[in-house]
């Protein structure tokens, strides 16, 4: 197994960020969880409350999930020679699968235990607390920490985040290329009727139940024209790509239409979870500035770990895409092509990759916004 950890070591800057970046998210969860224990602790009669504070924690731990899922797609993508050297070793897919795993179930077991060790120097009694403040309730001081409950309820972080990675490496990813063009890749029919037909369904539930005043059937509805937007953003992309390529385009326009009908499903996924998010987020902003959301720093937390979460696995798909892009274009550099070419394409497909978003985003808005009025 030694042999192994060494081939996997060797981390550069963007890796150690990653490390660095998913430990303080993993953080934050475990700060959350042991904040709903310690209010538990404080008032165990009151346990659908507890309940409610724990579904609080449910929404960061997705986002960490989400996170681990990124990092885990983008190693064997970007470190290519630690494939090479790993599979040199003898290691399998599955030994492999089994190290990205455990290298980011570290990063979140760090994370998790930075948290534990600020929870328990918080409960000691290094701050004066003042029995019934805010502060006193989260941390549970006057009652006792029971040790395997805390064990239990941290370690779902590093096994959620081990599991995710583990889960989204595919094994294609996990072999050497030969660096050979891949076919492109076209929207099935049966996706074209999912993504056409979950907004159009959800929509028109979510108009009956807004006009028989029935709150469940909006909510429904909403739900499902949201994961259909989600499901639609991918088509979209590769639509506008189809758009700018079409007829007798330009290099810049070619480049630009093909390269995004290229990435359309790789980068199409986390660009709906950001519209996604970024709308419900909106919508839950302006309806707490109005005095009908949710108050307090727990919304805002979690709102600040959910937007670093989704941009991160934005950022790390687009450098992905990005290296994958270079030994594209490798071919047309010998030829001789002027480097703003690449610049226009690229600022090309992400004007078109932002309209996309923005228009997923703002129906997703608009269709929040109506489900909410209840």
């Amino acid at each position: 197994m030694f042999p192994y950890l060494r081939l996997a070591r060797g981390y550069g800057a963007l890796d150690l960020f990653r490390w660095l970046l998913t430990s303080a998210a993993s953080a934050t969860v475990a700060a959350l969880l042991l904040r709903a224990l310690g209010r538990a602790l404080t008032d165990p009669a009151t346990t659908g409350a507890a309940a409610q504070r724990l579904l609080w924690c449910l929404p960061a731990l997705a986002a960490v999930g989400y996170l681990a899922t990124a990092w885990a797609r983008s190693l064997p993508t970007q470190r290519p020679e630690r494939v090479a050297g790993l599979v040199a070793a003898g290691a399998g897919p599955l030994r492999m699968r089994l190290l990205l795993a455990g290298e980011i179930a570290l990063a979140c077991a760090v994370g998790t235990l930075l948290a534990l060790v600020g929870y328990l120097t918080l409960r000691s009694h290094v701050l004066e607390l003042t029995p019934g403040t805010r502060l006193d309730l989260a941390l549970g001081v006057h009652s006792a920490l029971p040790p395997a409950a805390t064990a239990a309820l941290l370690s779902v972080v590093p096994l959620l985040g081990g599991l995710a990675a583990a889960a989204a490496v595919r094994t294609a990813d996990l072999l050497p290329s030969d660096g050979s063009d891949q076919a492109q890749r076209r929207p099935s029919v049966p996706y074209l009727a999912v993504a056409i037909a979950l907004p159009a369904a959800g929509t028109a539930l979510e108009l009956m139940g807004l006009r028989e005043r029935g709150s469940a059937a909006a909510l429904t509805g909403w739900l499902l024209a949201v994961v259909g937007i989600a499901v639609a953003v991918p088509l979209l992309l590769y639509g506008v790509g189809a758009l700018l390529a079409w007829g007798r385009p330009r290099t810049v326009r070619l480049l630009a239409g093909r390269g995004l009908q290229s990435e359309s499903w790789r980068l199409g996924t986390p660009l709906a979870v950001l519209a996604v998010t970024g709308a419900i987020g909106a919508v839950a902003a302006v309806r707490s500035a109005t005095g009908h959301g949710p108050t307090g720093p727990l919304p805002l937390i979690e709102a600040a770990l959910l937007a670093v979460c989704v941009v991160g696995a934005l950022l790390t798909r687009l450098a992905e895409l990005a290296t994958a892009r270079r030994s594209a274009y490798a071919s047309l550099r010998r030829m001789g092509a002027p480097g703003a070419v690449y610049l226009q394409a690229a600022a090309l497909r992400a004007g078109a990759a932002t309209i996309v978003v923005l228009t997923a985003g703002a129906s997703a808005a608009a269709l929040a916004a109506a489900a909410l009025t209840f």
